[in-house]
């Protein structure tokens, strides 16, 4: 099997991806990449300070048979990083497996790779109509869905995530999860927090 990059930005959570990239090195013996638009350190949302081992010019996605992205706790460095964004954009049209969990569906959306896709994530709702590029009528409230090769799941079913995506490599069977949309997976920010994230998202 072909390698699997995984997309490291500022602020990226470990534990929504740990359960994924374990198991491809230590399970099934399966490279990882760890890929950023350089390599300069990079600080988890957690503190652990992290190094990519190639940037996304150093990257041939042919040797890739799928493109994982972490959610972040704040993706404002990673939205604004055109050197990403640009990267993300060779993804579309390709059949290569991608998968993104929590926050990460918004960069795919900026990319414009969510265009005709329904998705799911860790997405607050107000940021449909705030973000042009982000479509209320892809979004599917689940904890994990799958459009095409395109994988999106909430944070807290990182565990499933895992499966899908090795299932989608055929590395182990695919598990039927009992996943249908629900209300409550429908997260709103208050109308005094909303307005603290878009000054601090509009002044940097």
């Amino acid at each position: 099997m072909k390698k699997v990059a995984c997309v490291i930005y500022p602020n990226f959570s470990l534990y929504e991806i740990v359960d994924l990239t374990s198991s491809l090195v230590l399970q099934y013996g399966i490279k990882v990449d760890y890929i950023s638009s350089n390599k300069e350190s990079v600080i988890s949302e957690d503190g652990l300070i992290c190094q990519a081992t190639k940037t996304f010019d150093e990257v041939n996605l042919d040797d890739y048979s799928c493109v994982v992205l972490p959610g972040m706790s704040d993706f404002t460095s990673a939205l604004k990083d055109n050197t990403l964004i640009q990267f993300l954009k060779q993804l579309k049209g390709k059949s290569i497996l991608v998968a993104a969990i929590s926050s990460a569906p918004i960069l795919l959306s900026k990319a414009g790779l969510l265009e005709n896709t329904t998705f799911t994530g860790g997405i607050w709702q107000n940021f449909f109509g705030y973000f042009d590029f982000l479509s209320r009528e892809n979004f599917i409230p689940k904890a994990i869905h799958q459009d095409k090769n395109i994988v999106t799941a909430i944070g807290f079913a990182h565990q499933e995530f895992a499966k899908k995506i090795l299932a989608n490599l055929g590395l182990c069977d695919d598990v039927e999860l009992v996943d249908k949309p629900s209300e409550n997976l429908i997260f709103n920010m208050s109308d005094e927090d909303f307005a603290e994230f878009k000054s601090c998202f509009e002044h940097i």
